[in-house]
């Protein structure tokens, strides 16, 4: 192979690149492969925890903390924690930090409760959106009812009888934040170190390592990461969803990314070599 031909490689226009990685992604979901998903035990500590919840008869606070643009990679695992205390007859109560999130929220929360028959009030909740980030969590830790005196829809939460009995946060059995941005973290530091309830999150992929070390120190006893961690989830509660169908496309485009620097870095010391001969053959 010519040094010619290399550098025409070498340059490729990027495009080319583009096309060749959706036409792997649309072409993935068509191919019938049987993909095996291992959960993580960060996975399973949070399955293990609602499951817990259940057999207390408890109640979950769900936190969707996102927006539109992280719907894609967080809404699946919103979804799969939904169908699993809707499942075991774990009471809901839904809110959001996101301004952009309430409508999100209240879309997955309607839709998984209505696959169980859930009843809104008596099953479920939705708290809708409030401004003020830790400070909203401190006050929902100090009195719930002055946090939230009202639902989404205007209604006393003291009529609703999913809430009755929540005056704190300590009387919420497990906190979970699926989160886009540092909302899991006011979460972490204004609640569970203040309040010392059991707190798990769900996050995009590339913040699941800055949870880590807090899973070690025990502050977080559930990580689901990403759409692979929203995948795993959903193989723990039997109901493959959007993040299982998910995974082939993006398992593929993986393999193919690698391919590509393996290629590249081939093309690139062999570019070298061939230079070298020339040079040798040049001071003959």
């Amino acid at each position: 192979m010519q040094r010619e031909t290399l550098a025409k490689i070498l340059n490729l226009d990027r495009r080319w690149i583009f096309l060749m990685v959706l036409i792997c992604a649309i072409g993935a979901r068509f191919v019938d492969i049987d993909m095996q998903i291992f959960p993580k035990k960060t996975v399973k500590a949070m399955y293990d925890s609602i499951e817990e919840v259940a057999k207390n008869k408890g109640t979950v606070l769900l936190s969707m903390d996102y927006d539109p643009a992280a719907k894609p990679e967080l809404e699946p695992m919103s979804r799969a924690i939904l169908r699993h205390c809707f499942s075991k007859g774990v009471k809901v109560i839904g809110m959001t930090h996101n301004p952009h999130g309430q409508r999100l929220a209240q879309t997955v929360l309607e839709s998984s409760a209505a696959e169980f028959d859930a009843k809104y009030g008596e099953d479920f909740a939705l708290l809708g959106y409030k401004a003020g980030g830790g400070t909203l969590v401190i006050n929902m830790g100090q009195d719930f009812r002055d946090a939230f005196a009202k639902d989404f829809a205007n209604t006393d939460i003291r009529s609703l009888p999913v809430a009755k009995d929540i005056t704190s946060l300590t009387d919420i059995d497990y906190v979970i934040s699926v989160a886009s941005s540092g909302y899991w973290e006011a979460w972490m530091i204004y609640g569970h170190d203040r309040y010392h309830f059991k707190f798990g999150t769900g996050v995009t992929g590339v913040i699941a390592p800055d949870v880590f070390p807090f899973i070690q120190t025990g502050q977080v006893t559930g990580l689901i990461g990403g759409l692979a961690g929203a995948a795993e989830y959903e193989t723990l509660i039997g109901k493959p969803g959007i993040a299982t169908i998910g995974m082939k496309p993006q398992s593929a485009v993986h393999v193919l990314l690698v391919l590509f620097v393996l290629f590249g870095n081939f093309i690139f010391f062999w570019d070298m070599i061939l230079k070298r001969r020339q040079e040798k053959a040049w001071k003959r």
